[in-house]
């Protein structure tokens, strides 16, 4: 009696392990369809016509996740500039735009152009931009840089970083910039290369795919050693049989 109950727990021990591992590839399956899902959203909300940014966001608000990456038109004057040192594409020339044509007043970050000479100009009227709507930057890329009264660095692109510095409401994220017009004429620009923002979902498709595999396998595994070691019972029983037949002979 005793050795039944103990096979029917161990087979439940087994069982809930193999489950487990089960649901742990079931679920990096359902992240990797996510991840892929995610990102047809993001590239499809790319391909949308621009909208105005009041439209969509407003000061002291939270970046909704449904815009980011949303094509935006904006109009307003700069009020002040800072570089993103440190970034990937090189340093950034990033500038604060004063946004009018909004019932709230507010100003947001705008990524303007790629660095290749110290003397900064921005435009001194009205100016009207499209550009990208990004949520701010949350990884430090150069620890070094400082925004102090004597340095305008930044070591990432974020209004959480000059919110003590200006009076004026702020955007939550950035805009990166795809045109600029400043009295009719087009401003010559390096624009940054248009990037879109990575999807939430942490991880890569193939890397999700890979684990779906690992616990599946894992899960067989689970399932096969009671098999496993019963038949190399048999053959370790098998063999001591032979042994002891031919020492008898």
């Amino acid at each position: 009696m005793k050795t039944v109950v103990k096979r029917i727990a161990f087979a439940l021990v087994l069982l809930a392990t193999a489950s487990i591992f089960i649901s742990l590839g079931l679920w990096q399956w359902a992240r990797a369809g996510q991840l892929q899902d995610l990102r047809r959203e993001l590239e499809a909300i790319t391909k949308i016509a621009p909208v105005a940014l009041n439209e969509i966001h407003a000061p002291q608000v939270p970046l909704d996740g449904a815009v980011v990456n949303r094509n935006v038109e904006v109009s307003g004057r700069y009020i002040a500039q800072f570089i993103a040192r440190g970034q990937p594409g090189g340093e950034i020339e990033v500038a604060l735009l004063d946004v009018s044509g909004s019932t709230r007043p507010g100003a947001i970050l705008v990524a303007r152009e790629v660095l290749t000479k110290s003397d900064l100009t921005l435009p001194g009227g009205e100016v009207k931009l499209v550009a990208r709507l990004l949520p701010a930057q949350q990884e430090d890329y150069d620890p070094s840089a400082r925004l102090t009264e004597a340095s305008d660095d930044l070591v990432r692109i974020s209004s959480a970083l000059i919110e003590g510095q200006v009076q004026t409401p702020l955007y939550d994220g950035y805009l990166l910039l795809q045109s600029e017009e400043s009295g009719g004429i087009s401003s010559q620009l390096r624009v940054i290369p248009d990037q879109i923002a990575k999807p939430t979902v942490p991880g890569y498709y193939w890397q999700h795919i890979a684990y779906v595999v690992i616990w599946f396998l894992m899960a067989a595994v689970t399932l096969y050693l009671p098999f496993y070691q019963r038949k190399r019972t048999k053959l370790l029983a098998s063999s001591s049989d032979r042994n002891e037949i031919e020492r008898t002979k």
